[in-house]
């Protein structure tokens, strides 16, 4: 069969786009449960401190730069905040500057059955909206709920193939919620929707070849995806059309990104049919790759529990699943690349029992003792515990000692809905991130004011005190 005639031979779910739009359409503040009202609040709280502390990142203060280099001088018409930066800008780079800041230091949240970072990319572009329209914190809420579920639906029709592909998930899938999320707040009917979705699918890229070096680019992708899917919402209402059914569609975007070659487009599975996906979004206690983080965790537990001290480890083998085995090889030569390296952010387990963010200065990359650990490590991906992923994020850590061998498995991470960070325990990461930047009494505040978000009629003031 030729490929003109594969094409032809495609017979879409043709309902997908329909049905997330009519989906994002129909969602209102006062029809969600409680449940998912509440976890719209933790991801809202957990990605600004993400974005405040990782606007003081050289990525974001690059991004700045280059656009301070090519706007002209003169007042922003209608000026929006960034938070973590003292700039105000317009709505597309505000979105842009706080979504690179969100992606930051990898501390953002992400959903595993799709791979793919949520937070980074809808809230700073509902930010950026709810800022300019003066938007009460119900409308802010089913915003970042709408855009939430669109990326996450999409995304988990398309796993693994796309991230198998090539394609890093948080691009491809990101303009797609930050659209649904800004057409929300800025009142798009249903037909306008289906435009910003169609005009967001051409704005999806980025490739995951930051897992060979160069990893600033993915701190980028988040900042792309936010502005490009706000900028389709700002196109779609001033009347311009994207192509019908772009999800389902031949050339559409599940058979750009995930579909082999004649094969039928997925269906795509929405509330209530299935559970809101934001209720299963992980929130990060550590600054590095989710993949990585359950095989840290087994790690520190076994050095803990076997009282191992850290010269007494010959060897630690790791079986875990494909796509966190394709980190093994991940270098550290610089800040962005550590923190998706398996060896690297096993030698700081090693060391350190913990992973923090002065972890990865340049004085620490360089320590040759680190070297050294790291290079204790095997990583393998059996395939009786890559067939786990992603129902369970496994992996089974092995340290070899002169006592004998000692084994322990985890299956997720804490931050999971499984393994749960509690409200206290995001309260006191927020502080933590956020405190430093802004100080701890208006940190303290924001936090308040964020847990209370739903009672704010105009989440404008909010927004401001986000910026320095």
């Amino acid at each position: 069969m030729s490929h003109a005639e594969a094409l032809d031979a495609l017979e879409p779910d043709r309902g997908a786009t329909e049905a997330l739009v009519a989906f994002v359409a129909g969602l209102e503040y006062d029809a969600l449960p409680d449940e998912v009202r509440h976890y719209a609040k933790r991801h809202l709280l957990d990605t600004v401190g993400v974005m405040i502390a990782g606007a003081q990142g050289n990525v974001a203060g690059a991004a700045e730069a280059v656009l301070q280099a090519v706007r002209p001088p003169g007042a922003v018409p209608v000026p929006v905040p960034v938070p973590g930066r003292a700039r105000r800008a317009d709505l597309l780079d505000a979105a842009f500057l706080s979504g690179t800041a969100a992606h930051g230091i990898e501390l953002d949240d992400g959903y595993r059955h799709g791979s793919a970072h949520c937070g980074c990319v809808v809230v700073p572009a509902a930010l950026a909206v709810a800022h300019e329209r003066h938007a009460g914190g119900p409308a802010l809420i089913a915003a970042i709920v709408a855009g939430y579920e669109s990326a996450i639906t999409v995304a988990r029709a398309c796993h693994p193939d796309l991230r198998q592909r090539g394609f890093h998930p948080t691009g491809a899938v990101g303009p797609l919620g930050a659209a649904m999320a800004a057409g929300k707040l800025r009142g798009l009917s249903a037909a306008r929707l289906k435009d910003a979705l169609g005009i967001a699918a051409s704005s999806s890229a980025g490739l995951f070849a930051f897992v060979n070096g160069g990893a600033d680019i993915k701190r980028l992708h988040a900042g792309h995806a936010a502005r490009e899917g706000l900028q389709a919402a700002l196109l779609a209402e001033r009347g311009v059309e994207g192509p019908p059914g772009v999800i389902e569609a031949r050339d559409g975007f599940m058979q750009a990104f995930a579909l082999g070659r004649g094969e039928r487009a997925r269906p795509i599975a929405l509330p209530p049919a299935v559970p809101f996906g934001i209720t299963d979004c992980y929130i990060k206690p550590y600054a590095c790759c989710r993949h990585i983080q359950p095989a840290v965790e087994a790690l520190i537990g076994l050095l803990n529990d076997e009282k191992i001290a850290t010269e007494d480890v010959r060897r630690v083998d790791v079986a875990t699943y494909r796509i966190a085995a394709e980190h093994a090889h991940t270098g550290w030569d610089d800040f962005a690349s550590a923190q998706l390296s398996f060896p690297y952010l096993m030698a700081l387990a090693l060391r350190f029992r913990a992973i923090k963010l002065e972890h990865f200065s340049d004085a620490a990359r360089r320590d040759p003792a680190l070297a050294a650990l790291a290079h204790k490590l095997s990583v393998t991906a059996p395939a009786d515990v890559d067939r786990l992923y992603p129902q369970l994020r496994p992996a089974r850590v092995t340290v070899a000692t002169a006592r004998g061998t000692f084994t322990r498995q985890a299956d997720e991470a804490l931050g999971s809905r499984q393994v749960p960070l509690d409200d206290d325990g995001l309260t006191a990461k927020f502080l933590g991130l956020v405190g430093p930047v802004l100080g701890e009494a208006r940190a303290r505040e924001m936090a308040q004011r964020l847990w209370a978000v739903e009672a704010s009629e105009d989440v404008a003031p909010l927004v401001e005190m986000m910026a320095l």
